[in-house]
């Protein structure tokens, strides 16, 4: 039988990985500095790609802020979807190969 401090009850709720909507805010900003880039016509001082790669990385911290922000309020938006679970502790677990078998 297991003790009592062997089981604990924990709540499992989904939550969004941060990453990709990171990345996604700086794609935004490399689509939004090529539509302006194009849009507006070329400048004799630069050339296309130094200007999108400009305005990539002036538009890339408030991408990045708008992904960050769509995150955080699906995150929230997760906290009510939880699941109560009892866990248990495994004192010791075999190695496994990359297949998932035990060795």
């Amino acid at each position: 039988m297991s003790s009592p401090e062997a089981t604990r009850r924990v709540t499992v709720r989904p939550v969004p990985k941060l990453v990709p909507f990171l990345v996604a805010g700086i794609v935004l900003a490399f689509v939004v500095s090529a539509i302006v880039v194009f849009s507006t016509g070329r400048s004799e001082d630069y050339s296309i790609a130094a200007s999108i790669g400009y305005l990539t990385f002036v538009l890339s911290l408030p991408g990045v802020t708008i992904g960050a922000v769509v995150w955080l309020l699906l995150e929230r938006r997760s906290r009510g979807r939880g699941r109560e679970v009892t866990a248990r502790r495994v004192e010791s677990a075999a190695p496994r190969d990359d297949d998932g078998e035990d060795r």
